[in-house]
């Protein structure tokens, strides 16, 4: 399944011409950032046609470049909101915060993710049980069943990323931690440690433990990321995660950093093939 559409290419249309035209007014891409008030990150995706943009903010560009023509603003205008997408998220923003949007749209847009969480398993290899638990038992939110169901769905839908005809390559680096801590009771663990031998062997997904032994590593206790994407001039993207919320890192210095660490964390944990010889081991203990 794959989540693109016409939008897509009216969205790469209006990227494509945004940009043209500052190049041809000799405008640099930092004039922009400073003029808009934007980072670097959202003008390469605006201008490579990943994410939609307001007409508004296309009518302000368009001032900004000097475009006085009415046919050629009206003309952008007019792409700009047809190629306004809804993400397929929308059925669920009411619950949605703005930093969770933000992930979500990243990791849509992305063609592969590097990702280290220590202590659960991530969100896009998790079962609808695994879920279930996770959310029912976050201290910070007091929710119905409907509430639930319908959080284990969105998690669930984000993992089409994984499928379809372009799926995300992932990389995923787990404590044994995160193998070893019950949630949801053994039947419910056994289910989450069979998903994750099942996912590690499909193409494209490479998926680490750090065990125990090795002790002292990079990143303890930060869980964090970092997004690539297929076009060559967008920068990549990186994230920590706190009870504070969802850190987003884009200069150069914070991306070098973070592949380091997350380098320090490949070469530290098992190999591929004895990370899935692991979680078969200890999805036995479970019968």
């Amino acid at each position: 399944m794959t989540r693109r559409s016409s939008q897509t290419v009216r969205r790469r249309r209006l990227g494509a011409e945004l940009r043209r035209l500052r190049e041809s007014r000799g405008i640099s891409a930092e004039d922009v950032i400073r003029h808009m008030d934007w980072s670097a990150s959202k003008l390469s995706r605006i201008e490579t046609g990943r994410i939609a943009v307001l007409w508004e903010a296309v009518a302000a560009l368009l001032d900004f470049y000097g475009i006085k023509d009415g046919e050629e603003r009206e003309a952008l205008i007019r792409l700009a909101r047809e190629a306004k997408q809804v993400g397929w998220w929308q059925p669920y923003s009411d619950f949605l915060s703005k930093d969770y949007r933000t992930y979500i749209d990243l990791e849509t847009a992305a063609s592969e993710a590097n990702i280290f969480q220590p202590l659960g398993v991530p969100g896009l290899l998790q079962t609808p049980d695994y879920a279930r638990a996770v959310i029912s038992d976050a201290g910070a939110l007091d929710l119905d069943d409907e509430a639930i169901e319908r959080r284990v769905n969105l998690r669930m839908e984000r993992q089409q990323v994984l499928d379809g005809d372009h799926p995300l390559k992932l990389w995923a680096i787990l404590d044994e931690a995160a193998l070893r801590r019950e949630i949801g009771g053994r039947e419910t663990m056994k289910g989450q440690l069979r998903r994750l031998a099942e996912v590690a062997r499909r193409p494209g997904v490479t998926l680490q433990v750090i065990p125990f032994e090795a002790g002292v590593h990079a990143s303890l206790t930060s869980t964090f990321g970092i997004f690539r994407f297929a076009e060559e001039d967008e920068p990549d993207v990186a994230y920590i995660e706190s009870f504070a919320g969802t850190l987003y890192l884009e200069r150069l210095s914070e991306i070098q950093a973070a592949n380091l660490t997350f380098d320090h964390l490949r070469a530290t944990a098992k190999s591929a093939a004895d990370s899935l010889r692991l979680i078969r081991a200890i999805a036995e203990q479970y019968g």
